[in-house]
């Protein structure tokens, strides 16, 4: 399989991801995602863009106007799926007071050559129970970006409902008894998207992380998937993490945000 097909294939997933649970209003160039029930979660309420319309980054920001107007959604967040349609908007976009938004698509085959660390126990959170472990984990890497309480509360329950409803398996990685990681493993035919990748302050720099993706690999591998996917922010510290892990850039995730005023 090449480059474009693997970035096709995690396109494709993320598609799925954002309109699962969610209200999807077709427009001429892709869709409109709406949950307004959560309306501080950006990546439930958007303007997913398939193809460039007529009237650009104009005819955009319009529908998301109208689709979003007179509710609790403030933020607007448009992504497309061609990274090269985004680089043509972007000064349109930066002019409406858009800033942009970028992950890297990496892809991997195998499980990663890397020393892991043996106190790390790692358990799946049964499919038909919460974890408390994980939400932990969860709700204190939210509140270290900087998101409210509030936003945090959705974040997760957006997240844990999509996942549930895809068949995402959730883990919780254990040092010495406490919950220190988390990750997701979402099987999809020969795919699998590895997400949710989590560790708290106090375990950092002790191979933790780099256990916990490389248990997702070998989950992924268990359940008949011959490609780990992952994003990975542009310009962060993770994605690098990730290449030494055998991950291999296969293409961009790119859109543009304009947060609330």
């Amino acid at each position: 399989m090449d480059v474009a097909e693997l970035h096709a294939a995690l396109i494709d997933m993320v598609r799925t991801w954002f309109a699962t649970r969610a209200e999807v209003l077709p427009t001429s160039y892709g869709r409109i995602i709406r949950d307004l029930d959560h309306a501080l979660v950006y990546d439930t309420n958007l303007a997913w863009v398939d193809r460039i319309p007529e009237g650009g980054a104009t005819h955009v920001i319009a529908d998301l106007d109208r689709a979003f107007g007179g509710t609790d959604v403030r933020h607007r967040f448009v992504v497309f799926a061609d990274a090269q349609d985004a680089y043509g908007l972007q000064e349109a976009f930066s002019s409406a007071g858009f800033r942009p938004h970028g992950e890297l698509v990496m892809a991997k085959v195998g499980l990663p050559a890397c020393i892991v660390n043996p106190d790390v126990v790692v358990k799946e959170v049964p499919p038909d129970m919460g974890s408390e472990d994980f939400r932990l984990v969860q709700l204190a890497i939210y509140a270290e970006s900087g998101y409210a309480q509030e936003e945090s509360r959705q974040v997760f329950e957006v997240e844990r409902a999509k996942g549930t409803a895809l068949g995402e398996r959730a883990y919780v990685g254990y040092v010495r008894g406490k919950p220190a990681a988390t990750v997701t493993v979402w099987p999809r035919g020969t795919f699998a998207v590895i997400g949710s990748v989590a560790t708290l302050p106090e375990f950092r720099m002790q191979g933790v992380g780099r256990t916990m993706v490389f248990e997702a690999c070998r989950e992924a591998i268990n359940l008949r998937c011959e490609y780990a996917l992952l994003t990975a922010d542009l310009f962060d510290t993770p994605r690098e993490m990730y290449k030494t892990l055998g991950f291999e850039p296969v293409g961009e995730l790119r859109g543009f945000l304009r947060p609330p005023a």
